[in-house]
């Protein structure tokens, strides 16, 4: 049998970028100074964050919900993860974005699916930490949106059979992670898994078709360019199993593609070619009572970043394992302290991306997101807010 669903997925995502050379600013503050209202504006560079955030929402975000909106009524449907990182950005920024949001969410073309509400590593951490992570997802996508989800993912598809266990404990019944070829041997990712540790449905994203769109739909040496709507639902439908996965950052649309590109021309016709290729747009929420073809043991981490498809990208090298480490060396301090928030936020995976030293196609991905440019960089900029803070902290006492 041919596919005859889609479940088209888009990660939402911008980090709290991390202010370098806080260092000595923070040794000096006075005890009294030991305050979140002093402490976020030093380590975070929101003048950054907010002009990227301003740029993405108009090139990006508002353009690409209007167009769906616009599209809901030829059948389109996404379901959206939408970090608490930028859901805390866009409340400060651009509350107009969460209404656009909300508005999709009533009418039935969004269904958000939940993560750890920082993007955060907090799975490497405890159990604890990531079950909290997840509630705090849930918790403000209920205030918001009035939406409880089913549908869960680990931080960029991170996985693991223990992890999916946590998930469900938060109320997932789907988790949604990476279709990896070492994992599903001669298995195809278009169909329902289960898993041996918990009740969970397993969605594996088609990486190959995810990867036409989100990275090689500009290229131009590509043979197969241009990618268009029609082409590509062809493709979709003479794919055998029950359903594709499709997932992508939102940036793809007009941040990582420019409207010169086409991108958002693909996008609107999508709907229309899948109505013709008798393919349907789906939310995982659709398959939460399909019966699981077969069932993954998933012992150790695997994502959707990278070739390796694992943990590398974040836990590849000493430098990132130790800024981890020492992240959450500081952990129960901050919180002693009233900056529990701010310490979360430590831990979103984005500051570890960035001290990657890979090469080839993978490092030039980490290059291009790299706001430091350096690994090393991006490994001082952690350390020196770690050991400023420590050093802050010890000045209250």
């Amino acid at each position: 049998m041919m596919v005859k669903g889609v479940v088209f997925f888009l990660e939402m995502h911008q980090p709290r970028r991390l202010r370098p050379n806080v260092l000595n600013k923070l040794c000096d503050l006075r005890p009294s100074e030991v305050n979140d209202s002093i402490i976020s504006p030093l380590i975070f560079n929101d003048d950054v964050n907010k002009e990227v955030l301003n740029r993405v929402v108009e090139r990006s975000y508002i353009p690409t919900l209007e167009l769906m909106r616009d599209i809901s009524n030829e059948g389109f449907r996404v379901s959206l993860s939408i970090s608490g990182s930028l859901i805390d950005q866009l409340l400060m920024w651009r509350p107009e974005v969460i209404e656009l949001i909300k508005e999709l969410v009533k009418n039935g073309v969004i269904e958000l699916v939940a993560e750890p509400y920082h993007h955060s590593l907090a799975s490497f951490v405890s159990e604890e930490l990531f079950l909290d992570e997840l509630k705090a997802h849930v918790e403000i996508y209920e205030s918001l949106f009035r939406q409880r989800p089913v549908a869960f993912e680990n931080t960029e598809f991170l996985y693991r059979n223990d992890w999916g266990v946590v998930m469900e404990r938060a109320g997932a019944s789907i988790v949604l992670t990476e279709g990896v070829d070492w994992l599903l041997g001669w298995r195809s990712p278009t169909y329902v898994y289960g898993s041996p540790t918990s009740k969970i449905k397993l969605l594996l994203r088609h990486y190959r078709l995810s990867d036409d769109v989100g990275f090689r739909f500009s290229n131009r040496s590509w043979d197969q360019w241009p990618l268009t709507a029609d082409k590509y639902m062809a493709w979709i439908r003479a794919t055998p199993g029950d359903f594709v996965l499709i997932g992508l950052d939102f940036e793809t649309f007009g941040e990582h593609h420019w409207r010169e590109s086409g991108i958002f021309d693909f996008l609107e016709w999508l709907p229309k070619e899948a109505a013709r290729a008798d393919v349907r747009f789906i939310h995982p929420s659709n398959l939460v009572n399909e019966d699981p073809v077969d069932y993954l043991d998933v012992p150790y981490a695997i994502s959707w970043a990278d070739v390796e498809k694992d943990d590398s990208a974040w836990q590849g090298n000493d430098l990132q394992k130790i800024a981890l480490a020492h992240v959450v060396s500081i952990g129960n301090l901050m919180r002693r302290n009233g900056l529990y928030k701010t310490w979360r936020y430590l831990l979103t995976s984005d500051h570890y991306y960035y001290m990657s030293m890979k090469y080839g196609p993978s490092g030039e991905v980490h290059n291009y997101f790299n706001p430091y440019k350096s690994a090393l960089t991006a490994f001082k900029v952690v350390e020196d807010i770690v050991i400023g803070l420590a050093c802050a902290l010890s000045n209250r006492r």
